[in-house]
Parts: C-alpha cells; sequence; structure tokens
C-alpha cells in the first residue's frame, strides 16, 4: 500500500472501531494528546506521520525523523505531501497549514528517543511524556502501529463529530434567541481568516470589538478610539494597528496584530524602540499564528 493508502484504510477501520477493544497501553498516550490537541495539533501530526511511515517501512526506525540523522527519512517531506493533506480533507479543525514540522518542537535536530526526546521544545511535561512512550512502544516493545493509527483516527472521528453537534445547537440556539455564542464567533472568525488577502481581516475584527468595549468600560472613559489607518502604512504615524489615546492626545493602549506570523524577539524589540520614550499604559502584540512564538 501507499503512505496514502494506509491513511485511508485507517480512516474506514477507525470509523467502526469499537474503543472497547482498544489497550489500555494504547490509549493511556493517545488520550493525552488527543485532550491537548487544541494546543498542540503539530504533535499529533507528527506523530501520524511517524505511525504512517512505520507501516509503509516497518524497518525504518522512526525516532530517526530527519534525513541528517544516520538511516534517517525525512517526516517532514512526508508530512507536507501526505499527512498535512489528508487532515485537511477529513480534520479540517486540526490541520496545519504547510507542515507540522515547522514547529520548535519537531523540527529541531533531537532524535525522539527516551533520552534525548527530554530536550524537546515540548512545555507540557504530561505530553512530551506520552509522545515519547509511543515511539518507545513501537521501536522498543514492537507494538503495531496499525493499533496507535487507527485509534487516533476514532478520537479525531469523535472529536469532530462533538464539535459538529456543538456547532449545530450553537447555531439553532442563534437563531432562535437571536444571540451570538462564542463557538459561533469563534468559528466565524476562523472562516473569514481563511480566506484569500485576509491579513487585514483580524484587525478589523478586533477593531469592531474595541468599538463596542470603549462605550461599555469604565477604563475607557474619557479615552477615544483613533480611525484605522490605511493597512500598508499602519505605524508610519502612530504606535500601532489599533490606538486608544486619551482626550489630550497622548497614546493610552496600543494593540499590534498579526496574521499567520509568530511573535519572535525582533518584533518586541522593534515595538520597545519605538515605544521607548513614550509613556502607554498597556501594549498588546495579537497574532493569529496557532502556537503564538516562533520559540521559548
Amino acid at each position: 500500500m501507499t503512505e496514502k493508502e494506509i491513511l485511508a484504510k485507517a480512516y474506514t477501520k477507525a470509523q467502526n472501531l469499537d474503543l472497547s477493544t482498544v489497550s489500555d497501553l494504547v490509549k493511556q498516550d493517545v488520550d493525552i494528546l488527543i485532550e491537548k490537541i487544541g494546543s498542540n495539533k503539530s504533535i499529533v501530526s507528527a506523530l501520524v506521520t511517524s505511525l504512517t511511515k512505520k507501516i509503509y517501512e516497518p524497518k525504518q526506525d522512526i525516532r530517526l525523523h530527519r534525513t541528517d540523522f544516520e538511516n534517517g527519512y525525512s517526516a517532514r517531506v512526508l508530512d507536507t505531501q501526505v499527512i498535512s493533506p489528508f487532515f485537511k480533507d477529513h480534520f479540517p479543525k486540526y490541520a496545519n497549514k504547510e507542515s507540522s514540522f515547522l514547529t520548535l518542537a519537531t523540527r529541531e535536530r533531537i532524535k525522539w528517543t527516551k533520552d534525548e526526546g527530554e530536550n524537546l521544545k515540548i512545555r507540557d511535561k504530561k505530553l512530551k511524556t506520552a509522545f515519547l512512550n509511543i515511539f518507545e512502544q513501537i521501536e522498543i516493545e514492537k507494538v503495531n502501529p496499525k493499533d496507535y493509527l487507527n485509534y487516533i483516527f476514532a478520537k479525531l472521528i469523535e472529536l469532530s463529530e462533538i464539535e459538529k453537534v456543538l456547532f449545530e445547537n450553537t447555531n439553532l440556539q442563534t437563531t432562535n434567541l437571536d444571540i451570538l455564542n462564542i463557538h459561533l464567533i469563534i468559528k466565524m472568525l476562523e472562516e473569514h481568516f481563511e480566506t484569500k488577502q485576509s491579513s487585514r481581516l483580524p484587525v478589523i475584527a478586533i477593531y469592531a470589538i474595541y468599538e463596542m468595549l470603549m462605550s461599555k468600560f469604565e477604563r475607557y472613559k474619557g479615552k477615544k478610539l483613533i480611525p484605522l489607518q490605511v493597512h500598508t502604512s499602519s505605524d508610519k504615524h502612530g504606535f500601532g494597528d489599533i490606538e486608544v489615546y486619551h482626550i489630550e492626545s497622548q497614546p493610552f493602549e496600543i494593540i499590534e496584530i498579526k496574521h499567520n506570523i509568530p511573535i519572535d524577539k525582533y518584533l518586541i524589540f522593534d515595538i520597545a524602540k519605538k515605544t521607548q520614550n513614550i509613556s502607554i499604559d498597556r501594549y498588546y502584540i495579537l497574532t493569529t499564528f496557532p502556537n503564538t512564538f516562533i520559540n521559548s
């Protein structure tokens, strides 16, 4: 079978999988990864990449996920060409835009062994242990990788169904009560931000929120929201994308917004330099980039 056929077969199997037949050994670590997938979807995608490779090529040590390791392979290429497109088709909420191997936790030159894996940039200790445990069980204890892949897909299908029901119920409530629920708002924003030439949309969304906040919170009494400037020159005459000023024309609260761009030290340094001689009560740096920071 090709890698695509392996994924398709596992997905079909997962649709009718009796979860009570899955061993506790498989469940215990996968459940931790699925529980935390909202903030760590790259970890799950990287694991699916590795499992697919192991099924396709049983003799490959999947802990060696880079070609610059001796006897290693390119997990990133497999993920980009096969796994990420599969996730976009079947689990779009948990799909990476390009590859799961762009995050620091997965792209570093660190073997996914028990010892070396401790150096992975995964902040959640429980998550890191669960991730490494699976590789240990497959490579050392010879647990069947198909069992993990089938169970991961079954859990993702289950999760997707729950979210579908939640969204449908929320949509129904909105229709019946003429109100917007937070789940629906977030869903709408995410879909809006996915459209082409969308870099300005997050700024407009947050600006719309500030238009509501200004008249409702004591914090903004006696303050003014500055009209949005031209997108290509938003910082030339001010301090950020959205600006709240004191009536006497002194900056009070500034928001810098990036779309699909991680926050790095250079961005922070530029803002610090730009504002070093100005008294500003708060300065927010916001991004739609899923992992927020490019490194720790």
